[in-house]
């Protein structure tokens, strides 16, 4: 680890283990959050809150305790966190074109009097619409404050071409939908023209958009399906009580939850606006806390990060091999990690313990660090703090130089940093059949930035 060069000069000053137990009573210990010495007292953060005691000596030599809570506020279940965005780029190119070939399939052998044997589907188009830009459609609607999805296309029959018009209005929290239909049938047959009358061009329509059109892009509009990950680990999404959101002919942005057990961490953040890429995903602060809460709860990411050998890089460094004595474990995490805003960039902070050894003596590490993501920029160490216990219930400090000297060679981890993030990020999220759409599609790449305190994920995906 290039972030360990240069180690050796902090070397003389690490504090061992050994001599750190037998330190006199006066000095700094935590016991049940009090300091056996005078110490200033400090906390920050929320809800994953940083309490600190710092004692200062001569020649500005400082020792510091930090113990990591997390205090709340906690999410409520099924509140939206997230939203799936699709952008009428992949209506035009990839889903108008897969639906038609559906409708068209399952319209062959149809047979309708007085209109006769179905022949084709002709001008298909979907479109993202609201009523102020289609005020035609009004009657046939009478509301829809917050967009709806527009059909049209022309049924072509042995005596007649018949132009239909639905429309699939969101309702609700978005897993209800309304199909509203209209059609004109018109012939020069006065007799055709009678029994069609009779039988109504909007009761057509309608028979026409529920058999074969409202199944179609109920699931064009559904949150993501779960995400299978490796150990049998799964993330759960589903709808939410907010309203879809949909802009004329630019976008449909559908808000999800994501389903979790436990007491998660809530961080409230309004999103920004939907992106006009084609397909996108955004995660409010409190989606991915509940994401990174599934994947601490069933152990995933104390998997991941030993797969990472944090330890194994750190113990076999040359400096220090040949330097330092102490060794450490791979981190185990206490606590589910929590998101929050910092600025332009999102913190990602989280409480750990690793076992220490140190000429032959052991104690436990509880390690506090930060990363701070500036997507596409990359990932930063933004904190790196370590006490020790010395019982159970006694936290002291240790190590400090190796963590100061650790800490202020953060840029040297950039680029580690930023692969694991990106790789964390393609294990979720790629090479995964995005929703129910009318066609298969599957999530090949997910770019991430990250946009007024979200995290935007932006969907490369192959349409077949």
């Amino acid at each position: 680890m290039k972030a360990l060069a240069g180690i050796a000069l902090v070397a003389a000053h690490a504090a061992l283990f050994g001599a750190l137990a037998s330190k006199p009573a006066h000095d700094l210990e935590v016991t049940a959050g009090v300091a056996s010495i005078p110490a200033q007292v400090t906390r920050e953060g929320t809800p994953l809150v940083r309490t600190r005691w710092t004692v200062r000596y001569r020649g500005d030599f400082v020792r510091e305790v930090g113990d990591t809570q997390l205090a709340g506020p906690f999410q409520q279940p099924a509140a939206c966190t997230g939203r799936v965005v699709v952008g009428q780029q992949l209506l035009d190119h990839g889903v108008t074109q897969a639906m038609g070939r559906q409708i068209d399939a399952e319209l062959r052998g149809e047979s309708i009097f007085p209109v006769g044997d179905y022949q084709k589907l002709k001008g298909l188009a979907l479109r993202w619409a609201r009523l102020d830009a289609h005020p035609e459609d009004r009657a046939m609607i009478g509301t829809a404050p917050h967009g709806y999805v527009r059909v049209a296309a022309t049924v072509v029959f042995d005596r007649v071409e018949v132009p239909i018009v639905v429309a699939l209005v969101p309702e609700g929290n978005g897993a209800h939908f309304r199909i509203a239909a209209r059609a004109e049938l018109a012939f020069d047959n006065r007799v055709l023209q009678f029994v069609s009358d009779k039988i109504g061009g909007d009761k057509l329509a309608s028979r026409l958009a529920r058999r074969q059109i409202d199944d179609v892009l109920l699931t064009t509009l559904a949150p993501p399906p779960p995400f299978d990950l490796d150990d049998h680990q799964q993330l759960q999404f589903t709808y939410c009580d907010g309203p879809i959101e949909i802009a004329e002919g630019a976008y449909g942005a559908l808000p999800f939850a994501v389903a979790f057990s436990g007491n998660v961490a809530h961080v409230p953040v309004a999103m920004p606006p939907p992106s006009s890429d084609p397909l996108s995903i955004d995660l409010a602060p409190d989606a991915l806390d509940a994401l990174l809460h599934e994947l601490w709860r069933t152990g995933w990411l104390d998997r991941r990060l030993a797969e990472a050998g944090l330890d194994r890089a750190f113990n076999s460094d040359p400096t220090v091999a040949e330097f330092l004595s102490v060794r450490i474990s791979a981190p185990t995490l206490a606590l589910a990690p929590v998101v929050t805003p910092n600025g332009s960039k999102l913190r990602l902070a989280a409480d750990a313990r690793i076992a220490i050894v140190d000429e032959g003596q052991r104690t436990t590490g509880r390690v506090y660090g930060a990363l701070d993501l500036a997507m596409p920029t990359g990932v930063d160490l933004g904190a790196l703090e370590l006490s020790c216990e010395k019982t159970a219930a006694t936290l002291v400090p240790c190590y400090g130089d190796l963590v100061a000297a650790l800490r202020d060679r953060g840029a040297d981890f950039h680029g580690a940093l930023t692969t694991q993030f990106t790789h964390l990020v393609e294990t979720i999220f790629t090479d995964r059949q995005i929703g129910g759409l009318p066609t298969d599609v599957t999530i090949q790449r997910a770019e991430p930035s990250v946009t007024a305190g979200t995290l935007h994920l932006k969907l490369d995906a192959a349409i077949h």
